[in-house]
């Protein structure tokens, strides 16, 4: 039995240097290239969101200018609008007014054309009136044989 004591001795022995052996090298490979690569791929990692982040905030900028932008060039629009509106009613207003100016012109040729043309015809009646007299002066002159 102690043959086989010894054995189990020795086999507990290289066991447990195997184990030794394995613990330090678990130790040794986690200070030397677990933990740097961890803390690598933490700093990728945390750059990477960073970086998405950063473009999230970029997009969010984006957007917000182009918001901006938008109710700028709508207020701009709504103002030519405006602003051509009221130059077209001005000059509606002008049309308008000029129209009314050359109908009272019109309006105040026409009423001197025909006085123009009442005085005419009186002046026209009072020569014919003055010549038909005279015609029928001539005409009973010599119906009646009598001369002027």
């Amino acid at each position: 039995m102690d043959a086989t004591l010894d054995a189990l001795y020795n086999i507990i022995l290289r066991g447990l240097l195997t184990f030794f052996l394995v613990l330090l090298l678990h130790f040794f490979l986690k200070s030397t290239f677990f933990l740097p690569m961890e803390k690598l791929l933490k700093e990728r990692y945390d750059a990477t969101v960073g970086a998405r982040k950063k473009a999230a905030e970029a997009v969010s900028r984006a957007e917000q200018k182009a918001a901006e932008y938008e109710a700028a060039i709508t207020k701009a629009r709504t103002e030519i609008y405006k602003l051509n509106e009221e130059k077209r009613k001005a000059l509606a207003d002008e049309m308008s007014a000029r129209f009314a100016e050359e109908r009272k012109a019109s309006e105040t040729k026409l009423a001197e054309a025909k006085a123009d043309v009442v005085a005419q015809v009186a002046s026209a009646r009072q020569g014919l009136m003055a010549e038909t007299e005279a015609i029928a002066e001539t005409i009973t002159a010599s119906i009646l044989g009598r001369t002027a």
